[in-house]
């Protein structure tokens, strides 16, 4: 059965991302990459509240936020990257570059993170600079993409861990901090 209700205050959506460890020729663990799980995750995402959120705060001290959301394969150390601002490439950005020519930049800033997603796959990215309808990255794309491809502007939070407080699958709370650059 559906809960109507409960799907209409989702009221933005995220990409859900999990971490992937590799280990290097010197047996020295890699840094991270992330690959992602889904996208356009429904959700609602406010701050923390030491009135709402007391049991939450006693198990996660450093949370900054909290996310209600379905029930979804999500874990402890997975990144969820609110969407805040959705725009399409106008032009090709093949692998190496350091630009891309959007539809409309309005919602996307100097130092925000972005999430590009295509057919060619997915990449996050930093905006270095943004003038006019074309933004500047930090550093240059390792995948290419295409005309039309999606591009978000986002604010990524660190799952730290995941309560399913209604019981029977209805939906669940995560306890979020956010990413800084």
């Amino acid at each position: 059965m559906t809960d109507h209700s409960f799907g209409e205050l989702l009221n933005a959506t995220a990409n859900l991302s999990r971490p992937q460890v590799a280990v290097e020729n010197d047996l020295q663990v890699a840094n991270p990459t992330y690959v992602l799980l889904q996208a356009e995750v429904p959700m609602r995402l406010r701050p923390t509240s030491a009135d709402l959120d007391r049991s939450l705060i006693g198990r996660f001290p450093g949370a900054t936020a909290v996310a209600y959301m379905a029930p979804t394969e999500i874990a402890a150390n997975d990144r969820l990257a609110q969407v805040t601002a959705v725009t399409t490439l106008t032009e090709a950005a093949p692998a190496e570059s350091t630009s891309l020519v959007v539809a409309s930049a309005y919602g996307f800033a100097a130092g925000g993170r972005i999430h590009l997603r295509g057919e060619s796959g997915w990449e996050l990215a930093v905006v270095d600079y943004v003038d006019g309808d074309t933004l500047h990255l930090a550093a240059a794309l390792s995948t290419g993409f295409s005309a039309g491809d999606t591009v978000e502007a986002v604010t990524s939070y660190t799952v730290l861990g995941v309560l399913d407080e209604a019981g029977a699958g209805h939906h669940i709370k995560v306890a979020l901090q956010r990413q800084e650059l």
